[in-house]
């Protein structure tokens, strides 16, 4: 994997939101992947790297910097779709 690069704080707060309230999230991946689920919590690893958790039919880890963008499919979401990082060359 290539080195993390951090994301802005206030991206961070929109994810832990969407945790807190179990949102349904469609996710942009900086591979142009899409994908669905529940966002379920937040972590950071030991080699520093911080992950989105979402269950689908299981649970998968996303890292953040992979994450182009947050939809919530919830109709009285908090936020609408959030830019979290940039593509990635």
């Amino acid at each position: 994997m290539s080195d993390y690069k951090m994301i802005p704080c206030e991206h961070y707060d929109y994810l832990e939101l969407a945790c807190l309230r179990g949102y349904q999230l469609k996710i942009e991946l900086i591979d142009g992947t899409q994908c669905q689920g529940q966002a379920i919590t937040t972590q950071t690893r030991a080699d520093k790297t911080e992950w989105l958790v979402i269950q689908q039919q299981t649970q998968h880890a996303l890292r953040l910097d992979h994450i182009v963008a947050i939809t919530p499919a919830d109709a009285n979401a908090e936020f609408g779709r959030v830019l979290i990082a940039t593509k990635q060359d």
